[in-house]
């Protein structure tokens, strides 16, 4: 290995980058762009105060209570009043509210007499977070209604006020929610998808670059420039690659984690190391898959196709022990997925270095099969353009 040699293929991919706009701005302007847009997009993480309808066919203090205090949950908000059903699933189908409460005629005489007061919730399941968070703030008032209720039953029978709450509430469930104690949508997917952009452009770019080689048939050019040499022709050809994502890389966890508030409960340190790793392994995997394509478009149509797929069979959205064993097997192939797997632990879980220690030894595994199937496909490369420049000769005498 060369490091003059390496510098100056450095340089000369540079040179390509910057005389090559569909690169340029793959590389500059894409992820810019995606990083914008993704910001922009879940600024705040979270919904709060869902859209909710109100079918009160009771009129009593009772049940304006309960509407109350549903109302001063932080996921709802009461927004319209409907006089009937047929009016409230109207609302629904047009989106006006994302569900609505019926309470029905004797709410409060059936309470008086302390019988079963059912209350009918209608949800909209066609988008499953504000649902969920409608579900969980009606039930948790109602639960806390029924409650106080039994506790005044139990006051009426002469019990003392605090053994009647004891008795009302036998058991009682403290939740601690760690990790994303905000228990939102933003925090749970904003890490992952920042780093899925950096994956793909930096796959796209360097794919554009790899297949222009091809297409003007620069990269035996490489080849000899590099001498013939494994380790220079490759680092020389993704070296500026690298240096442009470990950028963008630093950007993310020094700027844009802070701007939207995302934990990096871990080692700041470990957590650039090994994302240096998973650079590299992409880097490797990106050039051996390139080197397929003789063109520039078609590089980047197959890359650009594969973003979400990747996504999905990361695990992130879906448990991988779900999914059929061959796409596990695929997945377990992709640097994304210990990658991801690793960023949970480290940024969000902040745990201890034997918990992530098999996600870095995979990542390892996986680069060394990009290096190997790399070498193998610069050989391969190699030896093919050695036998037709050998055969030319014979074709030319021939003809």
């Amino acid at each position: 290995m060369n490091l003059k040699i390496i510098w100056k293929l450095i340089k000369k991919e540079a040179l390509l980058i910057l005389n090559d706009k569909s690169i340029l701005l793959v590389l500059f302007a894409a992820p810019f762009l995606y990083l914008f847009l993704i910001g922009t997009t879940y600024i705040k993480k979270d919904e709060e105060k869902v859209s909710v309808g109100v079918v009160d066919m009771d009129h009593t203090k009772s049940s304006r209570s309960f509407l109350n205090k549903l109302n001063t949950t932080q996921k709802v908000a009461l927004t319209h009043t409907y006089t009937s059903l047929l009016e409230a699933k109207n609302g629904l189908s047009s989106f006006e509210v994302q569900g609505y409460v019926h309470i029905p005629k004797g709410f409060e005489k059936k309470l008086l007499l302390k019988e079963s007061s059912p209350i009918a919730l209608v949800l909209n399941n066609t988008r499953f977070l504000p649902s969920n968070d409608i579900n969980k703030a009606v039930n948790l008032v109602a639960l806390d209604y029924a409650v106080k209720s039994r506790e005044d039953f139990f006051k009426s029978k002469q019990i003392a006020p605090e053994l009647a709450h004891e008795y009302a509430n036998p058991v009682s469930i403290k939740v601690n929610a760690v990790y994303n104690s905000t228990n939102n949508y933003g925090d749970f997917l904003l890490p992952f998808v920042l780093f899925l952009i950096l994956h793909q452009t930096l796959l796209m770019g360097l794919a554009e670059s790899v297949a222009s080689d091809r297409e003007k048939g620069l990269m035996q050019v490489g080849f000899e420039e590099s001498k013939n040499n494994f380790l220079n022709y490759i680092f020389g050809k993704i070296g500026i690659h690298f240096l442009i994502f470990l950028a963008y890389t630093l950007l993310v966890l020094l700027v844009i984690f802070p701007f939207f508030d995302l934990p990096i409960h871990g080692n700041l340190f470990i957590l650039l190391g090994v994302s240096c790793l998973f650079i590299l392994t992409t880097l490797l995997y990106g050039w051996f898959f390139a080197s397929f394509f003789t063109t520039e478009t078609g590089a980047m149509e197959v890359i650009a196709f594969t973003s979400y797929p990747v996504f999905l069979i990361t695990g992130v959205t879906w448990s991988i022990n779900e999914m059929p064993l061959l796409i596990q097997y695929i997945s377990n192939l992709i640097p994304l997925r210990p990658f991801f797997v690793f960023l949970k632990k480290l940024t969000i879980m902040g745990v201890d270095s034997p918990f992530y220690f098999n996600d870095i030894i995979h990542l390892l595994i996986l680069l060394f099969i990009a290096y190997v199937s790399a070498y193998l496909r610069y050989r391969y490369l190699q030896k093919r353009r050695n036998i037709i420049e050998t055969s030319l000769p014979i074709s030319s005498a021939e003809n």
